[in-house]
């Protein structure tokens, strides 16, 4: 009798115990990535169903746009910003008469120069932070600021830390003219994307949407010191398009005696008081740039994208300088707000200046069409059909297609560790006791001719018709340790952030170890689907952070810090969990899957300070694939059902 019960017992225990608790587990197979404020907890999954995209459009409300004279914003600390005002207009171009719903556009890229090229038609100008008549002339004022220090506004810029502050102060300013009904959009592309979400944080509810393209999440992690090593030629390229933008004044020419002392202001300002002594201090490898920490954590919009209370639509690309960043903002909205999360094609120009043409021949409609369609919903309650845009779409490479996905990450995404072996081959079962290593030359400019620098460059060296930037043949054939799967029999999806667990030795103090990871199609050409890199001394992970997908490490959380830094000896092997940018890529039957492993990765990995001088010195790499050291990657694995291909106009 006893033991009828216990076995009755043990039944009713596995039904409504174990077999709900497998079922909690395979709805967390994720966990979160964490921030420098949160720790890693299990993914939550927001989906909204089965949806496709559908073009959004309605005729325009008004014939005209007009932009007002320049109005000044006097901040409390008596910096002025100017502010330019976009309204509706009637047939002869008069303002009309009545208040908007207004977008709020924030730039630190001259908004007068954006004002230039918008007059000419170039789309140019909406990027730089003119009003986009589509969206004027469909019932909405726009107004669009000078950041402190740049443009015609006084002050000076030093990338997102003094002005803090501002962000309040220009929202309040808003609420209080005439032309606004107070409901607010914020928006922008690239640095004024960061601005749209930093205003966001303030939490005012007079904020009812945002839509921001190409931001960053981390400015350390994701760009400038990009695996605890120094990006030079994002840093250099950034500052300078910076201070050029803000000094192309064109009343140095049509009020020369207004305009040369503003520019000479700007100039003097930049330079002295905040790019030079940046720059030269992270040469010199200065502790409070060089490390993760307080002069990071406030220009870092994921410290506080949880006071965001809009509705916001994230864009981001497949070789974005953010593309790291752009899905982790994505994956800490959705637990507070309708978020929707679009990766298109291409490097960050070419997501950041996106036309309709090149998005319709893929399926989607063109960026102002749904981002009408955001504001339309939150802003003034029209019964748009927001909730009709897919949760996730992202571009395929491989595919070249766009796909839906119920979420980000792929909820029905599996961990698949590939090992390295001997002979380069990449397989499923580990390296045995025999199994070998490869040692190259760790020559430090590796990745000068590959997507590396079109990517880093901002997407402006990808104008440049080189192959090795589609193509890393070249990039790999030197100063690279290479692994390959066989020949694939089926396709292999794959979604998500990628995580190599390099065992390696170097013969030098200092070291950085780059990995590479590509689809190599039957005729040898070597697509680049995404890199990444680690600075030997950075090696530490803080497990409390780390993301893992069924219990594997698949997103290391590096603290970057100086006391969690640890030293490199020659040929003494060390664990390098090296983070790889997310991808979304399907490697196709009869292809192969490759990782090439190397010492550097030039537009990215340049060691700063005294020590970057022994990266100089003649040093070789050695990567272990044996039974001790297992050198591994970890790929997040997706069925072929978990996404839906967006038909094409001709489907």
């Amino acid at each position: 009798m006893f033991g009828f019960l216990n076995l009755r017992f043990w039944a009713t225990f596995v039904v409504l115990v174990l077999f709900p608790i497998q079922e909690l587990l395979a709805d967390n197979n994720w966990t979160t990535s964490g921030t420098r404020s949160l720790l890693s907890e299990p993914n939550q999954i927001i989906s909204n169903g089965s949806r496709t995209w559908q073009d959004y459009d309605r005729p325009e409300e008004y014939p005209n746009t007009v932009r007002l004279p320049t109005e000044t914003i006097l901040l409390d600390d008596g910096v002025e910003l100017a502010a330019f005002i976009t309204l509706p207009a009637d047939e002869l171009g008069n303002p009309i008469d009545q208040d908007f719903p207004t977008v709020i556009v924030i730039s630190d890229y001259n908004v007068t120069l954006g004002n230039i090229f918008s007059d000419l038609g170039s789309n140019l100008g909406v990027f730089l932070g003119a009003a986009d008549p589509y969206i004027v002339k469909r019932g909405y004022a726009v107004v669009s600021v000078d950041g402190r220090g740049t443009g015609k506004s006084t002050g000076v810029w030093d990338a997102w830390g003094s002005s803090q502050g501002d962000y309040q102060q220009i929202i309040d300013w808003v609420l209080a003219q005439p032309w606004t009904n107070g409901d607010l959009a914020l928006r922008g592309v690239s640095d004024l994307g960061i601005q749209a979400l930093f205003a966001g944080a303030t939490g005012d509810p007079a904020v009812k949407a945002i839509f921001s393209i190409v931001p960053a999440a981390d400015t350390y992690r994701d760009t400038v010191f990009t695996g605890g090593s120094g990006n030079l030629l994002f840093i250099s390229l950034w500052l300078s398009l910076t201070t050029l933008a803000s000094v192309a004044n064109p009343d140095i020419i049509l009020n020369p005696e207004e305009g040369i002392p503003e520019v000479i202001d700007v100039l003097s300002d930049a330079l002295l008081e905040f790019q030079l002594p940046i720059f030269t201090q992270a040469l010199l490898g200065d502790d409070e740039l060089l490390y993760d920490g307080p002069f990071w954590q406030p220009r870092s919009p994921i410290e506080r994208i949880d006071q965001i209370q809009a509705p916001t639509f994230i864009i981001g690309s497949v070789h974005d300088i953010f593309q790291r960043g752009e899905l982790n903002l994505y994956e800490q909205l959705k637990r507070n707000v309708d978020s929707r999360l679009l990766v298109l094609p291409g490097n960050h120009i070419e997501a950041a200046l996106a036309t309709s043409a090149s998005q319709g021949q893929l399926g989607l409609p063109p960026t102002n069409h749904f981002e009408l369609q955001w504001y339309d919903q939150h802003l003034r309650g029209f019964n748009a059909g927001v909730e009709q845009i897919p949760q996730v779409t992202q571009y395929m490479i491989g595919l070249d297609r766009f796909a839906t996905s119920d979420d980000w990450p792929v909820p029905q995404a599996e961990p698949k560790r590939l090992y390295f072996h001997p002979f380069g081959k990449l397989k499923e079962d580990s390296a045995g006791i025999f199994g070998g290593s490869k040692t190259v030359y760790a020559f430090p400019a590796s990745g000068l001719c590959s997507i590396s620098s079109a990517q880093w460059s901002l997407g402006i060296l990808g104008f440049v018709p080189l192959e090795c930037f589609e193509d890393n043949s070249f990039t790999e054939l030197f100063f690279n340790v290479i692994y390959e799967t066989d020949v694939l029999t089926e396709d292999l999806a794959i979604n998500g952030p990628i995580q190599a667990d390099i065992f390696a030795a170097t013969t030098n103090f200092v070291g950085l170890v780059s990995v590479r990871v590509d689809d190599v199609a039957p005729d040898g050409r070597v697509t680049p689907l995404t890199n990444g890199l680690l600075n030997m001394k950075h090696r530490a992970v803080d497990e409390s952070r780390t993301r893992t997908l069924a219990g594997e490490n698949i997103q290391s959380w590096h603290p970057y810090t100086e006391a969690a830094e640890q030293s490199v000896y020659p040929n003494i092997t060390m664990k390098l969990p090296v983070n790889i940018q997310p991808t979304s890529a399907v490697i196709k039957k009869g292809h192969k899957l490759r990782v090439a492993v190397g010492p550097s990765n030039l537009p990215q990995g340049t060691i700063l300070g005294e020590e970057g001088l022994l990266q100089l010195l003649p040093t070789w790499l050695t990567v272990e694939n044996n039974y001790w050291y297992p050198s591994s990657i970890v790929l997040p694995v997706v069925p072929n059902n978990s996404f839906s291909i967006v038909p094409t106009g001709g489907e």
